[in-house]
């Protein structure tokens, strides 16, 4: 049931932008185009905004390239306000184009832009799309801090409209959390406020994540009251793509309530919709629910059959997702009607890609920490940027006051040669006046050591960013070491139990080769049973002997450097301890028993004359 929801502001924006209501008038193009190219200032500026607005449905690409213009012409301008705006114009196209870290990081340079000029209204409305590109992004922690700061905002200003639009964001982002309840108070927020304003398009679409929501808590009679009312709008506007999610979702809750005849028969009403609307991974993802249920009721052929319709069909959707639940599906099926075979080549396939998954996750991740790194260098130039402006207005300050000095100076002398005369008069001036200036250079030297001590302290931090970026960067290292390190011995670990699997199979089928009557059959079965079991013969451990030397080039030349009599065998424990794996996972890895790892290890300790107090592991690591 959760699926579409998570997909769902996706699926949204393709509905967008494969309208034909959408597609730009070539006429007014070519209209703006002409002023953009004859036109200058203000104008040009508008003409390139409506340019990027006009091709962002259909070709993000041409609308960024406008925006891009836009922003160089708010630079020649020397506007900031209007530089803001261009890169907020740039965030869409670069957000449907999945270019979420361009995005993210040039929300945040708003966010600055328009905290300088104080603008709270701007600061506002570029943070709730920093959530939207941390929600694409798939950083929902950080999406809903976005949206928090923005609502508390929205609050404080009473701005319902905005404030409605947050709250719905909000759930999704709960559901995406699987914060059910959550995302449910927070959609029925937003459903009383457009219901006071009377807005029926916003009401039908926050009345379907109010049912998705209640479907998540098994609360069936209220989601379908809700989803009902929702498809009662889209029948009426003759809105296909809001019929087709909302019809597929009520299949959905019945397929969750465990009605698997009303959850037909939705499907098959959904269906029609889906194909108009030309959305190949909802009709995947609708054979793929129906294989489910089929499952379900243990019509394995009627199962199968979707699964193949499911699975064509993604190959033109191309979701990987999709892809691996297809594959887990069709290895179950299988295995539950005893094909072995077609069970481990669908298990191998769904193994393959779920680990492609994985690795796309880890990357995701470590993007994510690049980006809060490049965030927090961006905001240290900033702090130094703002302490450089306060040194260059102190130093003007500074040689202001000493210009005055010099001109009061020149007063006094010329004073004095005008009234010698007044002998008694100018020396209590001149007193006077001494003092002044001996009390000037006092405040003089006094602001010179403050200069001198702020631009130490300025040093001091610049030094403390540096060691704190370093650290960061060893800490991003190590952490990427020991992935690799988790990934090697679970690829190794994988391998062995394949292995084991190989050989079970082989003990197993062998005795039937004497089954069949003729030699021919006997060859021929045991050809297709060797060609299965292939992979039995293999070393895993040279796999991973390979990778762990390409992992840790010199631990090996180190450790033979240190004893040149280790045999192979205590070379393959030492490389698995120095992973840090237990004696038990050992003695799996090398097909030998806990007691031959212990006496390994001792033999090891001896010749590596290491004292009773040395840890074994430890001393590995460190080597």
């Amino acid at each position: 049931m959760g699926t579409l929801n998570k997909f769902l502001p996706l699926l949204l924006i393709a509905f967008l932008c494969c309208s034909p209501l959408n597609m730009p008038a070539q006429p007014a193009a070519d209209s703006l185009l002409n002023v953009v190219k004859h036109a200058e200032g203000e104008a040009k500026f508008k003409a390139l905004k409506a340019l990027s607005k006009l091709y962002r449905p259909t070709d993000p690409e041409k609308s960024l390239k406008f925006a891009e213009q836009l922003k160089m012409q708010a630079v020649a301008m020397h506007n900031r306000s209007l530089e803001a705006e261009a890169m907020v114009q740039m965030i869409f196209p670069m957000i449907t184009m999945q270019q979420n870290r361009k995005a993210i990081l040039l929300l945040q340079e708003c966010i600055r832009i328009y905290d300088s000029l104080g603008d709270p209204a701007g600061k506002a409305m570029a943070t709730n799309n920093l959530g939207a590109a941390w929600s694409q992004h798939g950083s929902m922690e950080n999406a809903m801090s976005c949206y928090l700061e923005v609502l508390s905002y929205y609050k404080t200003k009473g701005d319902s409209s905005n404030l409605a639009r947050v709250y719905m964001n909000l759930g999704l982002v709960y559901d995406r959390l699987l914060e059910h309840e959550l995302a449910y108070d927070a959609a029925i927020k937003a459903l009383d406020i457009f219901v006071l304003k009377k807005d029926n398009q916003m009401v039908a679409n926050v009345s379907v994540n109010i049912g998705l929501s209640l479907t998540s808590l098994r609360r069936y009679k209220e989601s379908m009251d809700y989803l009902t009312k929702a498809l009662d709008f889209y029948e009426a506007d003759s809105n296909r793509f809001g019929i087709a999610v909302t019809t597929t979702n009520i299949a959905k809750m019945y397929k969750s309530a465990g009605d698997f005849r009303n959850a037909g028969t939705w499907y098959t009403r959904s269906l029609p919709y889906i194909r108009m609307i030309s959305n190949k991974w909802a009709e995947a993802s609708l054979f793929y629910d129906l294989a489910e249920m089929d499952r379900a009721q243990a019509n394995w052929n009627q199962a199968l059959a979707n699964l193949a319709t499911a699975n064509r069909i993604n190959q033109e959707a191309g979701d990987q997702q999709l892809q691996m639940q297809l594959f887990e599906a069709n290895y179950k099926v299988y295995d539950t009607l005893g094909q072995a075979g077609q069970a481990l080549a669908y298990f191998k396939k769904y193994v393959i890609l779920h680990d492609t998954l994985m690795s796309v996750e880890k990357s995701k991740r470590i993007e994510e920490l690049s980006i809060r790194l490049e965030l927090l260098q961006k905001n240290e130039e900033n702090l130094l940027l703002k302490q450089d402006v306060r040194a260059t207005k102190l130093r003007l300050q500074l040689l202001i006051g000493f210009i005055f000095v010099i001109f009061l100076t020149g007063f006094l002398i010329i004073r004095l040669q005008m009234f010698k005369h007044r002998t008694l008069e100018l020396k209590n001036t001149l007193a006077e006046h001494d003092k002044q200036l001996k009390e000037v250079e006092t405040q003089k030297l006094s602001v010179d050591l403050q200069l001198r001590d702020q631009q130490l302290a300025s040093l001091t931090r610049q030094k403390l960013v540096v060691e704190e970026m370093n650290r960061i960067e060893l800490e991003k290292s190590q952490i990427e070491v020991q992935m690799k390190e988790q990934e090697l011995v679970y690829q190794t670990l994988l391998r062995i139990d394949l292995t084991q699997v190989n050989r079970s199979v082989q003990e197993k089928l062998l005795p039937f080769q004497h089954k069949f009557s003729s030699k021919a059959n006997q060859n021929e079965f045991l050809m297709a049973l060797k060609e299965i079991t292939r992979d039995a013969e293999k070393d895993p451990m040279a796999d991973f002997e390979f990778m762990f030397s390409q992992l840790h080039k010199s631990f090996i030349d180190n450790l033979m450097m240190r004893c040149s009599t280790l045999t192979r065998i205590e070379l393959q424990v030492c490389s698995l301890l120095r992973v840090n794996l237990s004696t038990k996972d050992i003695a799996r890895l090398l097909n030998i028993s806990v007691g031959s790892v212990d006496m390994c290890r001792h033999r090891v300790r001896q010749k590596l004359a290491l004292e009773q107090t040395d840890n074994l592991t430890t001393f590995l690591v460190t080597l």
